[in-house]
């Protein structure tokens, strides 16, 4: 956990100093958080002293087992959903759970290739039956709701809800309702899937927990822009990703506190940079690719964190924190500003609401 730890403050260092509505200041605050990432990844993968990402997760997956046993429900009876568990890091989380004994949905937008993600994790766990497919497609709000109304179809709890699937960095586009692309898939789908599915949550007998897969990147923008949000000519394709992202995190925290005096826990991960298909936007050079293989994180050690604070005891009870390589950090301040919670609550539930109108 010491370069853990050394990157983290690092990073909250360098934050603390250059985040700033100073253009200046702020793409040096950018410029900061993309290099000591790219350090950090770079370091762990030359410190030997530190077990690997599969074998922290391998302990995690057990931990949570033998806490299942003591548990009044065993995980064998409970239930997740992973959001764009197809392929990357989702995928990773969602062998984790599997493994772990909870019934695990990949909620996906390709439903074939999500087919094909359950057979490789059937080879690759030995489990059958444990892993399915449902169709989600974060960017149609029609989409959600279906999923929505299917799951509570069914009449269970749900016990773990990794909100994983987004993406980054895409030229400019609109979600089929007409929200700015970024936005709507990576916080307003995600928004509409969670509060959907609430009554489900609180179902949960040992309690449920929401686990929001935000970055970094939201550091790289002092504050939400609804301004960059809705004008098209307002659109920068790396600030919106930020805005997308810091939206994750405030979302979380309000969440948090709107959850307090329930069991139901709520709290958001930055998974590290690493070297995945969400990056597909960016370029698609073989030498970028071999430089990102080089200088990035595996999916593995991008899954720890998701999968530690998904499943770990030492995580139970915890609500409304940021993990970063699996150590709690300090949010955005934007994130932790009550009126800021507030006004993207409102602004989100007015775009539900217009939108369902607009049907």
């Amino acid at each position: 956990m010491g370069l853990a730890k050394v990157a983290n403050s690092v990073q909250g260092s360098i934050i603390n100093n250059t985040m700033s509505n100073n253009k200046v200041l702020q793409t040096l605050c950018n410029m900061g958080i993309l290099a000591s990432e790219v350090t950090y990844a770079l370091a762990s993968k030359l410190d030997r002293s530190v077990p690997a990402p599969t074998s922290r997760i391998d302990r995690i997956v057990m931990e949570s087992r033998n806490q299942s046993e003591k548990n009044e429900v065993p995980n064998e009876k409970k239930t997740a959903i992973v959001t764009g568990a197809n392929s990357g890091i989702g995928f990773e989380t969602a062998k984790a759970l599997g493994r772990a004994g909870f019934h695990t949905i990949l909620a996906c937008r390709n439903v074939e290739q999500a087919k094909e993600a359950v057979e490789r994790l059937e080879r690759q766990t030995g489990l059958e039956e444990r892993f399915e497919v449902m169709a989600l497609d974060l960017a149609s709000l029609e989409s959600v709701n279906t999923f929505v109304e299917q799951f509570k179809a069914r009449d269970c709890s749900l016990d773990v809800l990794v909100n994983n699937a987004g993406l980054m960095m895409s030229p400019y586009g609109k979600t089929k309702d007409g929200i700015e692309l970024q936005f709507g898939t990576n916080h307003v789908g995600h928004f509409a899937l969670t509060t959907g599915l609430l009554d489900n949550l609180k179902r949960a007998e040992d309690g449920a927990r929401i686990v929001v897969v935000s970055s970094m990147a939201a550091f790289m923008t002092p504050e939400i822009s609804y301004e960059g949000i809705e004008l098209e000519s307002k659109y920068n394709k790396t600030t919106n990703y930020a805005i997308s992202k810091l939206a994750n995190m405030t979302f979380a925290r309000a969440l948090a506190r709107k959850l307090e005096g329930s069991q139901v826990t709520v709290n958001v991960v930055h998974p590290g940079s690493i070297a995945t298909n969400l990056t597909r936007h960016i370029g698609t050079s073989g030498i970028q690719h071999a430089a990102e293989n080089a200088m990035l994180l595996d999916v593995s050690a991008g899954a720890l964190t998701t999968v530690y604070v998904a499943m770990s005891p030492d995580v139970e009870g915890e609500s409304g924190m940021f993990y970063s390589r699996c150590l709690q950090m300090d949010m955005h301040p934007k994130a932790l500003d009550l009126a800021e919670q507030d006004n993207l609550w409102a602004y989100t539930e007015k775009i539900l609401a217009e939108k369902t109108k607009s049907k």
